[in-house]
């Protein structure tokens, strides 16, 4: 009894990564790693798998299953997987499993859809031991949340058996009706789900994937010299180096044996071979990893020589394949922050009426109007205004406002203020302040050293843009973003600010001024703001983008990243900086 290696380890990968960022870890986990080569290569019973899946959620499968969603990724579980989370919608993704000979969990099983009224039922016949089941349920629910919307749920859920039940109680609400009979789990949901369409639907890189599926068929799991083989083949750290007189040996026959077995049951060598080296590579390009990495790990010679063997067995090149599983990531990543972003509260009074006020209106006694109607936020802009950076301290909020900060600067406050508020309490960093002074001073240094350079209109975007920039931050370390454990972890191991964005886009697949537009668009806040801040998000060499970089870097390093090298990055910036400006940038850090 067999089952998709690829698919049980990306499972077991999602538990050890969940575990980690929720402290759970023991030395179970460290087993647990070191088993997983053998899982991937099905060298592991399923009731031994089974036993595996248990230890990591037998402690507390509540907490567990209340991420677990969040941590299982289709690019990691096989070409399959992916192929149907880029469906049109529920019903084509169902499909896919008739149209495409490799399996979701287990090479035996068989998967139907009927549908009776408004009741479809999804039926899977698998042989697979019952620790194994909520898995499979959940794997089901991620896809159809994925493509029909995040209120899909089931009807009913029957199985024979189910494990550790407890482990679906966090993201479903669905009966559970254990019959002790059979060998089928059914699950059933409103009919209505089946042709939802999908926002994630790219018949471009299903048609990409589609091809590498046409190379591959079940293995026939009854053709021991075949299992043989595949065996044989496990135990080369570097396939694309195997030879057929090195498995003839392994398997301890003579060339002429060898041949003569593999002729008998009408096995190409060679054909086997390379499916199973470039399972292994679409496997490998669909994580993530770098062209080059998978081309050395799996044993070619150089780049070419894989590029040439990848694209001859699917029909693309690499590289177009590694592009669906960054695909794929960005729009996961993305989506995480949608749900977040979609879960805060609606903007204060206060603030909402600050940020929907007329140009014509934009005057300091407006504004002190409406602020006095809130003390909260009033002691926050006195306290900002009281800062060196903006003069001496005002005695009252008429002079904290005409004086001091100016007016489009408090309206950009309220956005800060709002931000930070509801943010605060609900974030892994241990201080959203300082995250907020950043931003300011970012802010500060742009309107000191480039804001001349601009006309008023232009100078009023780009102090948005400084700004409002890094906002995600707040999104990307709330507690309920799937990652933010993970993010704040490459925080803090990040030398600085910009290493931590571009590992925020390599590792993460979110671009962070890009992610802040979506809490922007949010509080209504919908304008050339955004739009600039998906033009930072595509990369270029303008002025103007490497000036917004500049001035968040040296805010983010002066304030967050004590082990920066700050003086260096002021060193280097002077260079490229008039005597005016580099005064200016000083007095700005100095005060600060």
């Amino acid at each position: 009894m067999a089952y998709t290696g690829t698919f049980w380890s990306a499972v077991l990968r999602a538990l050890l990564s969940l575990r980690r960022d929720k402290q759970l870890n023991t030395t179970v986990d460290e087993q647990v790693v070191a088993l997983l080569p053998r899982v991937e290569s099905t060298e592991m019973s399923p009731q031994q798998l089974g036993q595996i899946c248990d230890s990591l959620i037998a402690d507390n499968p509540v907490l567990i299953g209340q991420s677990l969603l969040g941590y299982l990724d289709f690019n990691k579980m096989g070409a399959v997987h992916c192929y149907a989370s880029l469906s049109k919608d529920i019903r084509s993704a169902l499909q896919a499993s008739e149209n495409i000979t490799q399996a979701w969990f287990q090479p035996c099983e068989t998967l139907t859809l009927s549908t009776l009224e408004s009741k479809a039922t999804i039926t899977l016949k698998s042989s697979l031991p019952a620790a194994l089941v909520p898995f499979q349920i959940a794997f089901f629910l991620l896809l159809f949340r994925h493509l029909a919307g995040r209120d899909f749920e089931f009807t009913q859920v029957s199985a024979p058996a189910i494990g550790n039940d407890l482990l679906l109680e966090p993201i479903s609400h669905s009966p559970v009706n254990v019959s002790g009979e059979g060998t089928a789990l059914q699950l059933d949901f409103d009919t209505q789900w089946l042709d939802r369409q999908s926002f994630f639907h790219s018949p471009n890189l299903q048609q990409i994937l589609a091809r590498n599926f046409q190379q591959y068929t079940h293995q026939n799991t009854e053709n021991s010299l075949l299992v043989s083989l595949l065996k044989a083949f496990d135990s080369f750290s570097h396939p694309a180096r195997i030879r057929a007189e090195g498995i003839a040996d392994k398997l301890g026959m003579n060339m002429s044996t060898f041949r003569r077995s593999l002729r008998n049951e009408s096995i190409s060598f060679s054909a086997v071979l390379k499916g199973y080296i470039h399972e292994k590579s679409v496997h490998y390009l669909l994580s993530g990893n770098k062209v080059d990495d998978v081309a050395d790990s799996l044993g070619f010679s150089d780049r070419r020589a894989f590029d040439r063997s990848f694209k001859e067995f699917t029909g693309v090149s690499p590289g177009q394949l590694r592009q669906v599983g960054s695909r794929l990531r960005f729009q996961r990543g993305n989506q995480a922050l949608v749900e977040v972003s979609d879960n805060l509260p609606p903007l204060p009074e206060t603030i909402n009426q600050i940020i929907q006020l007329p140009d014509e209106q934009q005057t300091v006694s407006k504004l002190v109007s409406l602020i006095a109607n809130d003390p909260v936020f009033q002691a926050h802009i006195m306290g900002k205004a009281s800062r060196a950076i903006y003069g001496s301290s005002p005695a009252s909020i008429q002079q904290a406002i005409g004086r001091n900060l100016g007016v489009s600067q408090v309206r950009h406050l309220a956005v800060l203020f709002a931000a930070q508020q509801f943010l605060t309490v609900q974030s892994v960093h241990p201080d959203v302040a300082k995250l907020i002074d950043a931003m300011l001073l970012g802010h500060s240094l742009f309107n000191a050293l480039f804001a001349s350079d601009y006309d008023e209109d232009q100078r009023e975007v780009l102090n948005q843009v400084v700004m409002f920039g890094p906002l995600s931050l707040l999104l990307l370390f709330h507690v309920e973003h799937v990652g933010s454990e993970s993010i704040y972890r490459t925080w803090t191991e990040s030398a600085d600010f910009e290493a931590f964005v571009r590992q925020l886009d390599s590792e993460f697949n979110v671009c962070l001024y890009g992610a802040s537009s979506l809490l922007l668009i949010n509080w209504g806040i919908t304008s050339e703001v955004n739009q600039m801040l998906w033009q930072l998000c595509r990369g270029g060499e303008s002025q103007m983008h490497h000036r917004v970089l500049l001035c968040h870097n040296l805010a983010f390093n002066s304030l967050l990243f004590e082990n920066s090298d700050t003086r260096k990055q002021i060193e280097d910036t002077e260079k490229t900086l008039t005597a005016a400006q580099k005064s200016a940038m000083q007095s700005v850090l100095e005060r600060w």
